[in-house]
């Protein structure tokens, strides 16, 4: 049997865990109990546990200092938390130690169940504890389960005309499901603003498997749970008679997945439900349809169930065709050829004020018209015969990073600040080797600047591709202004230095510049040594 430590300050929280589970049946059994964090990691040093079972906060050493040590002295113990507490960095912090178990007060029998069965297969499966005709189940019940995820991702990625005329026969043998006559719907569970790191995904997926075992299991005739990034696609299959029940159950997932939101700090999840079918071949357009409602969050907000109705259709508006598309199109080129940044984004935040307000536009339809002016702005800059860094993969990186953007405003912020930097670097780029020539020429300009310099002279020394600098009479005014200014400066320091007023000394140093002359400075300034 596996052991089980418990650590609670509350000892009336102890004893309802202890009521809560029939240890014995599930191969489990109490090994102690502990009242604070020292006495939990004396105790575990002791019994050594599998399974550790702790409150975050507690007298000695708090829940995450206990898990830390224990996880150092106990690499393979699995950790549950169960706290009262919604501090998001708690359970991040145990999620980096590895912990993927936080359950919340008030404890519910079936989450703990489910998560202390989860626990003790992959205990028993990790130790060889399985007899051999176990494994042999175990690996065939997971060689199904890749099989039945290949579906939805060939569903999204593959073969799309094969699945869509494939039999519930043909489904049934070649994937593992248990499919039977009746509805097919897919539901897409998009959490946004989530750490896309391992176990922050791996997390959330045991949290929506868990749910979906809970909640999906005893309406379904089957289901199957997907995760592709952030977006949790479920493959549901159930009776007729059953829609009502699946619906309810589904916004019940929902309200528990919620409560994530408090434990993973900023996130917010949303469901799209797509259409419901009666064929097994018509369950890409259940999909497509719960990929398009989950982009109506873009206009409709996050943290809800999005449904689409039974005359709803996926059909976008006339917005491409419009004058106001038209428009946008004409003002974004304008501001690229002009090379002008806040004009660009000006116009960027203009779509968006236009797009917010389009009759019967769509959250699809934004996205793609975001796309749609990355895709501009490259044929824009292309016109100039600008080059735009990672021009291949511009468009590419811009779509992934908008699928992560929860609402219209946070869309169009990373399209102008996308399009944006990408501009001004180009535009730094391009004006920089614009005036290379006349930074060349000033250069010139300025190591001779004491000798009599033409403008004959300097273009004959600096021509580049055969064509000379077409601005060098202002490259030389400029150079010239700032040689004058520097001299200017210089003579007035040194007849200070003599002894000069001030005043008198800013006058006459204008003089000096009108002789343009070393000896006419040193004749002043003599003459005032004399008259002192």
């Amino acid at each position: 049997m596996l052991k089980v430590l418990i650590a609670d300050d509350e000892e009336k929280i102890c004893q309802l865990i202890i009521k809560l589970i029939n240890w014995e049946e599930m191969g489990l059994k109490i090994a102690a109990t502990a009242s604070n964090g020292i006495e939990a990691l004396e105790q575990a040093e002791i019994c050594k546990p599998e399974i550790v079972i702790t409150d975050i906060r507690m007298p000695g050493i708090d829940g995450m200092e206990l898990i830390r040590k224990v996880k150092e002295k106990l690499p393979d113990t699995e950790i549950i938390i169960i706290s009262g507490y919604r501090h998001f960095e708690y359970a991040q912090t145990a999620i980096r130690y590895g912990v993927r178990n936080y359950l919340l007060k008030p404890i519910k029998k079936e989450e703990l169940r489910d998560t202390l069965q989860k626990i003790a297969d992959i205990n028993r499966e990790k130790n060889e504890q399985l007899n051999f005709e176990e494994r042999v189940r175990l690996a065939l019940k997971n060689d199904a389960g890749k099989l039945r995820t290949s579906f939805i991702s060939r569903m999204i990625y593959g073969d799309r005309e094969r699945e869509n005329i494939i039999s519930l026969k043909e489904l049934n043998n070649q994937y593992h499901f248990h499919f039977r006559e009746g509805v097919f719907q897919v539901a897409a569970i998009k959490f946004d603003h989530v750490n896309h790191n391992d176990s922050c995904i791996s997390f959330l997926a045991d949290k929506a498997a868990g749910l979906a075992l809970q909640y999906l299991e005893p309406v379904c005739f089957d289901h199957e749970v997907y995760a592709e990034c952030s977006t949790f696609y479920l493959l549901l299959n159930f009776g007729e008679e059953e829609s009502k029940n699946v619906r309810k159950n589904v916004r019940q997932m929902l309200d528990e997945l919620k409560a994530q939101e408090s434990i993973l700090n900023g996130m917010s999840v949303s469901i799209g439900m797509g259409s419901m079918v009666n064929t097994a071949g018509s369950i890409r357009k259940s999909f497509l349809d719960a990929v398009f409602m989950i982009k109506q969050r873009l206009l409709l907000g996050t943290g809800r169930m999005l449904e689409m109705d039974e005359a709803q259709q996926r059909k976008n508006s006339d917005f491409i065709n419009s004058e106001a598309f038209y428009r946008f199109n004409r003002e974004m080129e304008r501001a690229v050829e002009a090379l002008n940044v806040v004009e660009t984004r000006r116009t960027i935040e203009g779509l968006r004020d236009v797009l917010k307000n389009y009759p019967g536009i769509t959250g699809y339809e934004i996205l793609q018209m975001t796309k749609e002016a990355c895709n501009h702005y490259l044929f824009c800059m292309k016109s100039r015969g600008i080059r735009v860094d990672n021009e291949a993969k511009f468009v590419e990186e811009f779509s992934k990073d908008a699928g992560e953007c929860a609402d219209i405003e946070e869309l169009f912020r990373l399209l102008g600040g996308t399009i944006g930097r990408s501009l001004q670097k180009a535009s730094e780029a391009k004006r920089a080797e614009d005036n290379r020539p006349i930074r060349q020429a000033k250069q010139y300009i300025e190591e001779n600047y004491s000798r009599s310099l033409t403008l004959e002279e300097v273009n004959a020394s600096y021509t580049f591709g055969g064509e000379r600098i077409a601005t060098l009479e202002d490259v030389l005014t400029f150079a010239a202004a700032e040689k004058i200014y520097e001299r200017h400066q210089f003579f007035t320091m040194q007849l200070i230095t003599a002894g000069v007023d001030p005043e008198i000394a800013e006058y006459e140093a204008c003089l000096i510049e009108h002789a343009v002359s070393q000896d006419s400075f040193e004749k002043i300034r003599d003459a005032h040594k004399q008259e002192k």
